[in-house]
């Protein structure tokens, strides 16, 4: 448990001074401003008083209890400190002082020291590195941190790594009236890590919404177990800062080369439900709203407006988030055009005139409120000088009190001249945004973490198939590191592929050149001839895959071909046979492992125009069938693969299958570095969709 770090009864800073600009001050200036109501010890050998409180020479001196302590000593001083605070019977401490991992192998010596005699006296660590926590709890206020920001109490918790950016989010939310429950910036994070902390405010019913800061997971499998557990209960909204370096340099697969470096953070995020966002204005917005509003029950949205523009932009930014525009249902029509302006527009976005006032406002609220066919709505309204809108603000107040539907304000106006209305509205708990753009991004977040919490959770388990070859596929993937190799042949992936039922185009591998034309009859024409060494990574680019041979002189003409290159001809090079298929639509499934995390697993548009559209979705390994759905629905080209003009849609089923039986292969065999099924061909009957080429690599 975290109390003593939360909500400590009384707080020692070590390392305290009278100097306004230092941390030692700011941390006790802090605390006194905020009303912590528990005892503050400075301790400082030099000076017996610190900004109007008694100092101690040392830790051990303190006569009183102390639950926590801050640390602000020089790095190499803080393992003697830390052992003084486990003789006191500190319980948590925080240690700002920085030089430890961040600065290298010294540093990382005198961490592993620091966080070791932690253990071995029981005192918990908050960093180091780090700023520390804050807490608005009214019975005992914490502000055991050296920021700046004044705060008050509300319902969103900030976790951050990076400190800077966490004040950064602390600040904006104060810039915009908001309150927060929890902060916390725990640094290095040695001991008490980030999934302690989600875990710990998962239990506080004041906390309604996470913020999330991360620029790296230590443990991902352990953050992924701890948030999927909190997702269906508490919405998380996550951003990851540092997503434009390249996440893999040196790979031979699509799938490596395909992956950015927020890639593996964003399919952890996704795995276990968070929302992912990013920037700092956008997450701030959202959080707003998740920490004001119920979630929506479905997709759509109830727009009011007072003129037009702003409802059409609504609209836009609705429909381009993946809401519908709600289709209101006759009666709410009815009641509108009874009861509204007769120029007002009733259907949706509703739009009430300039003119109108707080009876029209009411009317158009409650009536979208109510419509079966509504799950939430959003209000425009600009303030017109001739409207009581200070009265259209108490009727929001006042409707908004027994809404049960999400509902949102987008107010324009001059701050200054209609401050009471702002007031009024943002008093009743509705999200007041500026701009429409705004208020639709936040409505689609809430709307997306809906959809996630009610879908079929208790579905997102693995789907086994008991037809495979384990061993089989181990053997194969034991010899070929055995002969010192790093890729399988191509004759070797397709027997994987065979042993795990994931199915390929129709071929036969021959040893020599002049066996080839006796092979063809097994295959037939159209076919495929292609060039299977071991030194051959991408057939295409090295000229080893010769397409759409129709007879036998033009494969006469490819042997004769291949006959002039000495090296086509090597030992051990053999000569895969394989139909030409056509016609089909095509997909690349890879998979791409990455340390301490697993198996990330794309999906997207194939062939060899994969890398240039990138059109492609990840996921971690293992897969659910619903997962994998997810993948397939989330590309830009699903509508290519459901059927456009005419066309037949895949076999969406075989495609499913493929890709969760790709996913227990990966999960069967983790020495597998780097899987590309590029393409699979997919037409509308199962039986034909076929994998056309695999590159395994171990």
């Amino acid at each position: 448990m975290l109390d003593k770090l939360f909500s400590p009864k009384s707080i020692a800073v070590i390392g305290a001074s009278n100097r306004p600009l230092t941390i030692g001050y700011r941390i006790i200036q802090n605390l006194k401003d905020i009303g912590f109501k528990g005892p503050i010890y400075p301790v400082n050998p030099k000076d017996p008083e610190i900004n109007g409180f008694k100092a101690y020479p040392s830790i051990t001196a303190v006569q009183g209890n102390v639950d926590l302590a801050h640390i602000v000593v020089k790095n190499t001083m803080v393992p003697q400190i830390m052992e003084e605070c486990g003789k006191k019977g500190v319980k948590a401490v925080i240690i700002n002082t920085a030089g430890f991992k961040e600065i290298g192998s010294d540093g990382i010596a005198l961490e592993n020291q620091v966080v070791e005699i932690g253990r071995r006296q029981g005192v918990r660590i908050c960093g180091p590195n780090c700023q520390g926590v804050m807490n608005t709890e009214e019975s005992n206020p914490v502000y055991a941190n050296f920021t700046y920001t004044r705060i008050k109490s509300g319902f969103i918790s900030i976790l951050a790594q990076s400190g800077g950016v966490g004040e950064v989010i602390n600040q904006r939310l104060s810039e915009l009236g908001i309150g927060i429950r929890m902060y916390a910036s725990n640094g290095n994070a040695a001991d008490v890590s980030i999934p302690e902390i989600l875990q710990y405010w998962a239990g506080d019913d004041k906390t309604r919404v996470i913020i999330l800061h991360i620029e790296s997971l230590a443990n991902p499998h352990e953050f992924i177990e701890v948030a999927k557990r909190i997702t269906p209960l508490k919405p998380i909204l996550g951003i990851k800062t540092g997503r434009t370096e390249l996440g893999a340099r040196a790979v031979a697969s699509h799938t490596g080369s395909l992956m950015k470096a927020d890639t593996a953070v964003e399919s952890v995020f996704k795995k276990c439900g968070i929302i992912s966002f990013n920037n700092q204005e956008d997450i701030c917005q959202c959080a707003i709203a998740f920490a004001q509003q119920p979630i929506p029950q479905g997709r759509s949205v109830g727009i009011i407006t007072n003129t037009g523009g702003p409802g059409i932009i609504t609209t836009d930014e609705c429909i381009e988030g993946g809401l519908n525009i709600a289709e209101l249902s006759e009666e709410t029509r009815t009641h509108l055009k009874s009861h509204l302006f007769p120029e007002a527009t009733v259907s949706n976005p509703v739009d009430v005139l300039a003119t109108a006032g707080p009876k029209e406002y009411a009317i158009a609220i409650e009536s979208l409120l109510s419509d079966p066919k509504v799950d939430s709505v959003i209000i425009n309204f600009i303030t017109p000088f001739f409207v009581d809108c200070e009265g259209v603000a108490r009727e929001i107040k006042r409707i908004s009190a027994e809404a049960k539907k999400p509902l949102l304000a987008v107010v324009m106006t001059d701050k200054k001249q209609w401050a009471g209305t702002l007031e009024i509205i943002k008093s009743s708990g509705v999200p007041v945004y500026d701009l429409p753009e705004t208020a639709s991004k936040a409505l689609v977040a809430l709307t997306r973490y809906g959809e996630y919490r009610s879908s079929e959770l208790g579905v997102r388990s693995e789907v086994m198939f008991n037809d495979v070859n384990i061993a089989e596929t181990r053997k194969i993937i034991s010899d070929t590191k055995k002969s010192g190799r790093e890729f399988l042949s191509l004759g070797e992936a397709l027997a994987v592929l065979y042993n795990y039922r994931i199915p390929s185009a129709k071929f036969v591998l021959v040893e020599r050149l002049e066996d080839i034309p006796s092979a063809v009859n097994y295959v037939g024409f159209p076919l495929v001839l292609k060039v299977d060494a071991p030194e051959i990574i991408h057939k295409t680019e090295e000229k080893a895959v010769f397409l759409n041979i129709t007879t036998k002189e033009a494969l006469k003409d490819v042997i004769d071909n291949i006959s002039k290159k000495p090296s086509r001809c090597d030992i051990g090079t053999r000569y895969l046979i394989q139909e030409y298929l056509t016609g089909g639509r095509e997909v690349i499934i890879g998979g791409n492992y990455i340390e301490s995390l697993g198996h990330l697993i794309m999906f997207g548009l194939g062939g060899i125009f994969v890398e240039v559209i990138k059109d492609v979705a990840f996921a971690i390994n293992p897969l659910s069938r619903l997962e994998v759905e997810e993948m397939i629905h989330s590309i830009k080209g699903f509508k290519i693969l459901a059927g456009v003009r005419g066309q037949k849609p895949v076999d969406m089923d075989k495609l499913v299958e493929i890709m969760l039986r790709v996913s227990q292969l990966l999960n069967d065999c983790p020495e597998i570095k780097e899987i590309d099924l590029n393409p699979i061909m997919l037409y509308p009957e199962k039986e034909r969709c076929s994998v056309v080429d695999v590159r395994i690599r171990v």
